[in-house]
């Protein structure tokens, strides 16, 4: 006890102990007037508290910044996804108006077909990839009335024939096939029994054996003969794009552009009740 009676620490904690609990008394009481200590203290601290104020305030702005910042972000990232889905909307508004005018076409020539033939209406669903064989595939087949040799066409012209049928389906030949051939006239001058070919290369057609004293003239149209089993007379083919002399001088050769873009081939119909008239038919009614 005497020991720590004599250590100097002791008396200075019991003097600051003492100083603390007079001040603390004398500010305890309302006064109009501080004390030199209590204004020194004060000096101290204020530079302090002014200092803690500001970054608890500045703090409190950053945290607003950074709370806007988040939300931004967040409405723009809406606003993107938002924009991505009406982007996919407008593209698929597009292409259903394209295939609402496209069946639009389709129907008002099917309900003006003059020659009252029936027509099945059919979707391309596939396409040869062969540069030799120029063929598509349509969902339409026995089940539907589809049969070998029926002719295909679109409110354009003629596209081509049946070829291959299964009970839903069946492949179709294009006149741009090689192996295929349809009887042709001049639409014009009513003359020129020629024969359209396929070149099987690019979408390009050759008709053949016109007499070298025909009248056959660039843009020409050329339509169906009739002058077959499998196609009606009448229905577009193409129009002439350039004429030629074979060697032999005697017949000409001109090349055909078909008024069916075979690329964009989406939709077709099929001529499913078509009889081709006979010699004996044609006697009959005279």
């Amino acid at each position: 006890m005497f020991r720590l009676l004599r250590n100097k620490y002791f008396w200075t904690i019991v003097f600051i102990v003492i100083i603390s609990l007079s001040i603390m008394r004398m500010t305890a009481v309302p006064r109009q007037e501080v004390t030199v200590v209590e204004n020194i203290i004060r000096d101290i601290y204020s530079p302090l508290q002014k200092w803690t104020g500001n970054i608890r305030g500045n703090w409190g702005g950053m945290s607003y910044v950074f709370s806007e910042k988040r939300s931004l972000i967040e409405r723009i990232e809406i606003l993107e996804d938002k924009n991505k889905q009406l982007s996919i909307d407008n593209q698929l508004l597009r292409e259903y108006q394209s295939e609402a005018v496209r069946l639009k076409k389709l129907l008002e020539f099917k309900e003006a077909n003059i020659n009252n033939y029936t027509l099945v209406e059919a979707v391309v669903i596939a396409r040869s990839p062969s540069n030799w064989y120029k063929t598509i595939v349509i969902d339409r087949g026995k089940n539907q009335g589809v049969y070998y040799g029926m002719p295909v066409i679109t409110p354009e012209g003629l596209v081509g024939k049946v070829m291959q049928v299964n009970n839903n389906t069946a492949e179709v030949n294009l006149l741009t096939d090689r192996e295929m051939a349809v009887g042709v006239i001049l639409q014009r001058t009513r003359e020129t029994n020629g024969l359209v070919e396929g070149l099987g290369d690019g979408n390009l057609l050759r008709m053949g054996n016109i007499p070298y004293y025909s009248s056959v003239e660039v843009n020409d149209r050329v339509i169906t003969s009739g002058l077959s089993t499998t196609y009606p007379k009448g229905i577009d083919v193409g129009t002439i794009s350039k004429i030629s002399r074979e060697p032999s001088g005697l017949l000409l050769t001109a090349e055909v552009k078909p008024v069916v873009d075979f690329d964009r081939l989406e939709e077709v119909m099929v001529i499913i009740d078509y009889i081709p008239i006979t010699e004996s038919d044609e006697v009959e009614q005279e």
